[in-house]
């Protein structure tokens, strides 16, 4: 067990323990059949967790970029989907991918008619998924209007159309009843597509917000990602005996101001910044703390009366938003006193 002197601030703390117990839960909701889950490694970007999930009879895979599709292969990952239409380098790459991981069969994204035709051109039985916008308008053909971009990739012999993708990121309301009327709303239209087609296809869809709605469906591939480390941001949507926190935010007192702040070393290169101050961190013994304010190095907390904390204290946080925060750190601290590179983190491994 890692002594908290020996903590490196500011850092991440994470408990492999924590992140097993995820797991293990996570596969419980699908009764322990790992063909019905597609887990994204956008959050954690390690080889340890990826082996914690392979070691857990789970063999399909979602990665955001090459990096993370690489850092599967290097395990033998049987099956990787690449969640973007790859486009310029990124088509090159994911090409060069394939060639140098033969044991890994990847696919990809696809949501129009010339990027399709463009990878049909350069590669050979290519496994593809029609990528589908469920509402979130940032990637994606709307399902009512997939049915002529399917039957274009269908007519590309080189092409073999294995899925459907449909990521609800948008769909986060607190309250489960909603959440549930809110999937219903905005898949009507994805079932009518299901219908049409041979229904072989694998339907991966949400993420870990819909995932409580998304895995009574048998016939879903369920695709959440963030449940390996979990934040604050997703735990007011899950029940209190399900998911738990897995990755502390280390920081020490450096400073202290005026008589009622202190100054910690975790600033906006620590952790993820994309939200407003209120929304980034959670103080573990401290929960009436405030982030007042925060720049490259330094995070400024209203704390009330300072004087029994001393400069040099060890300060445990959790964030709103683990997955961006993660990607701030080329390494995690581990409780049993290792440490798990990053490795995803940069945009290159080899390919």
């Amino acid at each position: 067990m890692i002594q908290e002197r020996n903590l490196v601030s500011p850092g991440l703390l994470v408990d492999p323990k924590i992140v097993q117990a995820n797991i293990a839960w996570i596969l419980n909701q699908v009764d322990n059949n790992p063909h019905r889950l597609r887990p994204h490694i956008k959050t954690h970007k390690t080889r340890e967790v990826n082996q914690m999930l392979l070691a857990a009879g789970i063999y399909k895979f979602k990665a955001a970029t090459i990096a993370e599709a690489e850092l599967l292969a290097l395990d033998e990952a049987p099956d990787v989907l690449l969640s973007m239409q790859p486009t310029g380098t990124t088509l090159t790459r994911f090409i060069e991918l394939q060639k140098k991981y033969p044991k890994t069969s990847f696919s990809c994204l696809l949501d129009d008619r010339v990027p399709a035709t463009q990878l049909a051109e350069i590669s050979e039985n290519q496994k593809v998924f029609v990528d589908l916008n469920m509402g979130m308008n940032r990637t994606g053909i709307r399902p009512e209007a997939a049915l002529l971009l399917i039957r274009h990739i269908q007519s590309l012999s080189s092409l073999q159309l294995v899925g459907l993708h449909a990521y609800d990121g948008h769909i986060r309301d607190v309250n489960i009843e909603d959440r549930k009327k809110h999937v219903e709303k905005d898949f009507e239209h994805f079932y009518d597509l299901v219908n049409h087609l041979d229904s072989n296809l694998e339907l991966v869809v949400g993420g870990t917000p819909s995932f409580l709605v998304h895995h009574q469906n048998p016939k879903f591939v369920c695709s959440p990602g963030t449940f390996v480390f979990f934040d604050t941001g997703y735990a007011k949507l899950y029940p209190q005996e399900s998911v738990q926190l897995a990755v502390q935010i280390i920081g020490r007192i450096i400073s202290k101001p005026t008589n009622h702040t202190i100054c910690i070393d975790v600033g906006h290169k620590s952790v993820a910044p994309e939200n407003s101050i209120e929304n980034r961190l959670t103080f573990i013994n401290h929960p009436e703390w405030k982030l007042l304010s925060q720049s490259e190095e330094h995070g400024i907390v209203e704390v009330g009366d300072n004087s029994s904390y001393a400069i040099g204290e060890v300060i445990r946080m959790y964030p709103y938003h683990i997955c961006p925060t993660v990607a701030l750190h080329q390494s995690l601290q581990v409780t049993d006193g290792s440490t798990w590179k990053v490795l995803a983190r940069d945009r290159k491994i080899t390919i």
